[in-house]
This record gives structure tokens, sequence and C-alpha cells, in this order.
């Protein structure tokens, strides 16, 4: 399973409202039913079209809320040692994006 983790500050107060637009502009659903103002579950739609170990997962939750601080989990099926992953990639665009 591929893995990438980082704890990384935000602007704003509610980690949905920070990463809802990063996530939808990589192709990333939110998901209403578990997201809220503290958590984010973000993933690619299930007719995306992709094979199910290139889907990607992502969950963020605060680290520590009065300094901003969240942490960040992306995560697919693909295996960790493989180089250029789906997983590694959306990672490294969303630490591109601002969110690191």
């Amino acid at each position: 399973m591929a893995l990438f983790s980082w704890i990384t500050s935000v602007d704003g107060d509610a980690l949905l409202d920070v990463l809802s637009e990063p996530l939808q502009q990589l192709g990333l659903v939110v998901d209403p039913h578990v997201s809220s103002p503290n958590q984010v579950l973000a993933a690619d739609s299930p007719s995306c079209g992709l094979p199910m170990s290139q889907r990607v997962t992502v969950l963020a939750s605060w680290n520590c809320s009065r300094s901003r601080e969240c942490q960040l989990e992306v995560r697919s099926s693909e295996p960790q040692v493989r180089q250029g992953t789906r997983c590694q990639r959306i990672a490294e665009q969303l630490q591109q994006s601002g969110i690191r």
C-alpha cells in the first residue's frame, strides 16, 4: 500500500473550506457523509475508470487546531516501493498547491 503522510499548516479554521477546492482540482470527490470542518475525506469517484489499485484516498484531520496544523494522508493500493505511482503524484501535487 502506498502512503504519503505529512503535517502542514493551513490558512483557515475549517479544513473542509481550505481543502475542498484543491482536492476537486485533482479530480477527487469530498465525501459529505464523513467530512466536516474538522476532518476531510476525499477519494476518486467510483466511476472514474481507474483500476481499484490506482484509486487514491485523501484524509485530512487536525493535528493541532489552535496552531492550524493538520495531518494529510494520501494512500492507494499501489506498491509503496514503486516510483511514479498515482498516489505519489497526487501527494506531490497537493504539496505543490501550497498544502505542505
